[in-house]
């Protein structure tokens, strides 16, 4: 068991750096509609769907979610693993920049690489006893 956790760890580790590390891939999609969550805690939430490319949607803001029109051609930056949206252009117009999640997903591939390489295990003693340890 040990074995595939620390194997499950490395795939999920190298499936992070990918996304993080590679390059964005920009497409030109058509928006093909807007939808919106309301939440009375928070503010809303607001989501642009696509045709014509590999994102299907992207989380907005509300500027961006009042700018575009259904039809509008726009440049989408997404990422190439996980296809989340780094950024939406229309010509030089400027309506989502890439965020610090790429930098966040350090945190999460540290810890995994740690689990593979077997510095953080998980061990069982004889009473099951589940407990982590440091190596």
């Amino acid at each position: 068991m040990d074995v595939l956790t620390r194997l499950a760890a490395l795939i999920i580790a190298i499936l992070l750096a990918i996304d993080a590390f590679s390059g964005e891939r920009t497409e030109t999609l058509r928006v093909d509609g807007h939808s919106r969550a309301s939440r009375w805690h928070r503010d809303d939430d607001y989501r642009l769907h696509f045709v014509g490319g590999r994102v299907e949607s992207c989380g907005v803001g509300g500027l961006a979610y009042d700018a575009l029109r259904d039809g509008d051609v726009v440049a989408v930056d997404s990422s190439r693993v996980f296809k989340t949206c780094d950024g939406i252009r229309r010509g030089d117009e400027v309506f989502t920049g890439a965020n610090l999640h790429k930098w966040l997903l350090l945190l999460p591939m540290a810890l995994l690489l740690a689990v593979a390489l077997g510095w953080i295990q998980f061990e069982r003693d004889r009473r099951d006893a589940r407990r982590w340890w440091l190596g």
